[in-house]
């Protein structure tokens, strides 16, 4: 039995990934290696039981640079794993200054592809509309990474599950830029202004928080959360708290285009790490948020909404109470203070203050 189960693995066909620093001409070998053109005799009608995909002979003019250049050397072949070898020990390869050979993960395994893989990578290569570029493993993902799992719905890799690795604030809307890995999970191919219609979220809580605008659908929750935050014997609940607080500062490092929104934002996250206890984050968001707010914001009254919210997230850091004032003091001019503002005010009416040494 384990005889012909080792046949059977020797006779299945699979989409190996190699290597050669030579498409053109590996393309050319490969071709006359399927023709038969090496093979002699009764060996001839086997020659052609192989096909091979050189995705640089592929690319289209306009094709990034850094797609091509990364994907320069690569080789997919269909074939069996005896077929593979016989092309790889014959005479023009093994009598060759450059080798065919095989594409390896970290444990040395030579890599290989399903059929539904290698034509969604096609996909990728060919089709111009897709703002695509290649990077590192899912996994090694860096500080811009909120590693939430989404399922794409685009055309030719509808299905396949990748996670955010960057997210935008373009005109108030979410684009994301999601990766999925490729090749044997050794890079990933990321996708570039991807929204809501074009992913499928994990989950619920993610999904609401990314549909739509982002900055007003976590202005709630967080006004909610620094309530409990304040309240006597509130362990408990800012246990419960601290989940979403960490979900929420897992975006700390989105790109805001809009000056307005991007303090907007700041101050909120400045709000979040101060629950989470984040001193050295705490200390960093709010040289920002005084850097961005005019002195004239404390005297009598800030003339801008987005320095109330600045004032809030300030005093809630530093419990000094010129900001709270200021910030009372911009919701009693101004008759048009949105709701959400004066929420947060209210939340914040019962914080003892504390107010500033003289130094």
């Amino acid at each position: 039995m384990s005889e012909q189960t080792g046949n059977s693995r020797n006779t299945e066909r699979k989409w190996f990934v190699m290597l050669h620093l030579n498409p053109q001409w590996i393309e050319t070998m490969l071709l006359r290696e399927k023709n038969g053109e090496f093979a002699a005799g009764r060996h001839r009608r086997q020659a052609a039981s192989f096909d091979f995909f050189v995705p640089f002979q592929l690319m289209r003019p306009d094709t990034t640079d850094e797609v091509r250049n990364l994907f320069h050397h690569f080789v997919f072949i269909h074939a069996t794993e005896e077929r593979l070898r016989a092309i790889l020990s014959s005479d023009w390869n093994t009598m060759s200054r450059l080798h065919l050979r095989h594409y390896r993960d970290k444990g040395g395994a030579p890599i290989t592809v399903s059929d539904e893989e290698l034509q969604q990578l096609k996909a990728t290569l060919i089709n111009r509309q897709l703002k695509v570029f290649f990077g590192r493993p899912i996994e090694d993902i860096g500080e811009m990474a909120v590693g939430d799992t989404v399922t794409l719905l685009l055309d030719g890799w509808h299905g396949r599950q990748g996670k955010i690795e960057r997210i935008k604030l373009k005109k108030g809307r979410v684009t994301m830029v999601v990766a999925v890995d490729i090749l044997g999970h050794t890079k990933s191919v990321n996708f570039e202004d991807l929204h809501d219609g074009d992913v499928i979220f994990a989950d619920h809580d993610t999904e609401q928080l990314l549909t739509g605008n982002l900055i007003s659908n976590i202005e709630g929750p967080i006004a909610t959360m620094l309530g409990h935050y304040f309240r006597k014997d509130n362990a408990e609940q800012m246990r419960r708290d601290y989940p979403r607080l960490n979900r929420f500062l897992s975006y700390a490092n989105i790109q805001i285009d809009d000056e307005d929104d991007r303090r907007r934002f700041t101050a909120l996250m400045l709000l979040v790490a101060t629950m989470l206890g984040e001193k050295e984050l705490c200390r960093h968001y709010a040289r920002q948020l005084r850097q961005w707010l005019p002195p004239s914001a404390l005297r009598p009254a800030p003339s801008a909404l987005t320095d109330a919210y600045l004032l809030i997230a300030l005093f809630v850091h530093t419990h000094n109470p010129a900001y709270r004032d200021a910030a009372k003091a911009y919701r009693n001019t101004h008759p048009d203070c949105p709701p959400v503002l004066r929420t947060f005010i209210n939340k914040v009416r019962d914080i003892p203050s504390v107010k500033p040494k003289n130094n």
